[in-house]
């Protein structure tokens, strides 16, 4: 039986690729300590090799019981820069039912680690309040451990971080004209 601790708040943001690798391998120790793990996705509904790797381990005991997988974009393949009004406000709905489960989750004594992928470009989009996320965080169940992830960082938020890492970007061949290469990328 694990002994309860104080659960911390990491949040990874940036320009900089990695910031998922982050999360990713967060939750791969979290499981390999047998750890209970929710992953949420935000702006984020393309197929990935990790999100393959999850799905596969999923289907193998104690996994099947400590990694949970939740997405919150599936109502467009478009980035949300590209979408309509309309997209945005399906999209909108998604992201609230997403906060909803996020709030949810932190008051559950059975969760160890929350990973919330893309959460910091909701509050970027004006999808999600500041305010919101702010209160979710301070209010979670005192022995969950929650990391977040998005490009963009205000100083109230990083105020309540315990932890916070800036990816930044030095160098990146996609503006050489490279796309995203599988095994890399996703």
């Amino acid at each position: 039986m694990k002994e309860k601790k104080r659960g911390y708040i990491y949040i990874y943001y940036g320009d900089g690729k990695g910031k998922t690798s982050h999360l990713n391998g967060m939750t791969i120790r979290a499981l390999g300590n047998n750890w209970k793990v929710c992953y949420l996705r935000f702006l984020k509904n393309r197929p990935t090799g990790e999100l393959k790797f999850f799905e596969q381990i999923i289907k193998i005991e104690p996994y099947n019981k400590n990694l949970k997988i939740y997405d919150f974009y599936h109502s467009s393949d478009k980035f949300f820069w590209e979408m309509n009004e309309q997209e945005k406000s399906n999209l909108q709905n998604e992201i609230n039912e997403g906060v909803d489960k996020l709030r949810e989750i932190t008051q559950k004594d059975e969760v160890d680690l929350i990973v919330v992928d893309e959460i910091l470009g909701c509050i970027h989009n004006k999808q999600l309040s500041e305010e919101v996320l702010m209160d979710i965080l301070k209010n979670k169940k005192s022995h969950i451990e929650i990391a977040l992830s998005g490009h963009n960082l205000s100083d109230k938020l990083k105020a309540v971080a315990d932890l916070v890492s800036q990816v930044k970007l030095q160098k990146h061949y996609f503006y050489k004209g490279i796309k995203a290469r599988q095994g890399i990328e996703y």
